[in-house]
């Protein structure tokens, strides 16, 4: 059985808890695009926890379509990974995630004013900081912080990691983390649920 089949069928199992399954599929396992090469996988969680000065690698995660092979997002549900598709990563730790909240905080108080789309990019970033998370996409653009984390993930990119586009968010812990991805596969199996009335 695929693990798509088998997370089908946990998924339609009320026996299963969201938190089980975001622990099975998402937290724990090698991704399969490092299948057959964790020496590399392990290289590219040591790259990040030397770069980051983490505590320890379990604090990142591979998440989406190069965990699994497909994605679970909402919208993408299913699809399968493609030359195209990132490497997407999960940092999970709180004094990192302090740091840069610090740092944006203290940028912030000092902007003037914002454009429209600047505005629009700080609304998105407070609804996913709320949620306990920071999504460097979303950082101010004139915020140098921004241009380092890109510069660093352009640097690791489309080279030894699977020759592809490495990018990452940052949680403030664990909590949020599986909160975020329980909530995600709630909305999915009311979705199937409702498909099979």
């Amino acid at each position: 059985m695929s693990i798509k089949e088998k997370l089908e069928n946990d998924l339609k199992n009320k026996e299963i808890s969201d938190l089980s399954i975001v622990e099975k599929y998402i937290c724990f396992g090698v991704p399969v695009i490092f299948k057959n090469k964790e020496e590399i996988y392990y290289e590219l969680l040591q790259d990040l926890r030397n770069h980051f000065t983490l505590n320890s690698i379990r604090n990142i995660i591979i998440v989406g379509s190069s965990k699994l092979g497909f994605s679970i997002a909402p919208g993408k549900r299913f699809k399968n990974i493609s030359d195209d598709s990132d490497i997407d990563v999960a940092i999970i730790d709180e004094e990192l995630f302090d740091t840069y909240w610090e740092k944006l905080f203290e940028f912030n108080i000092n902007l003037k004013s914002r454009s429209n789309q600047e505005e629009l990019n700080y609304r998105r970033f407070l609804e996913y900081f709320f949620k306990g998370w920071l999504r460097p996409d979303l950082f101010p653009f004139n915020y140098k912080g921004k241009n380092e984390w890109f510069d660093y993930f352009s640097n690791i990119s489309y080279k030894k990691y699977d020759k592809r586009k490495v990018t990452a968010a940052i949680y403030k812990n664990e909590y949020f983390f599986k909160k975020y991805h329980e909530n995600n596969i709630r909305t999915w199996r009311k979705e199937i649920k409702n498909a099979t009335k």
